[in-house]
C-alpha cells in the first residue's frame, strides 16, 4: 500500500512540476518585446547590405591572391 501512495505522491510532484514548467515559460514568453515593422525592416535590410559588403570584400581578396599565385606559379615555370 505505501507503494501506491509514493507513485501517486510521485506523480502528483511531476504534474505540478510539468505545471511549474509551463508557467515559467508562458512568464518568459510575455517577456518578450516584439520590433515594430519599420524596425524589422530596417535591420533586415541592414544585414543584407552587410553581407553583401563582406561578401565584395572576400571576393575582392580572392581575386587578387589568385591572380598573385597565377603570377607566382607563371614566375616559376
Amino acid at each position: 500500500m505505501e507503494e501506491k501512495n509514493t507513485n501517486k505522491t510521485a506523480s502528483k510532484k511531476n504534474k505540478s512540476s510539468v505545471q511549474q514548467f509551463y508557467d515559467k515559460h508562458m512568464a518568459e514568453f510575455r517577456k518578450i518585446i516584439w520590433p515594430s515593422r519599420q524596425t524589422l525592416i530596417k535591420e533586415t535590410v541592414t544585414v543584407i547590405c552587410l553581407s553583401l559588403v563582406v561578401g565584395a570584400i572576400i571576393w575582392g581578396y580572392d581575386e587578387v591572391f589568385s591572380y598573385l599565385y597565377s603570377a607566382l606559379v607563371n614566375f616559376v615555370n
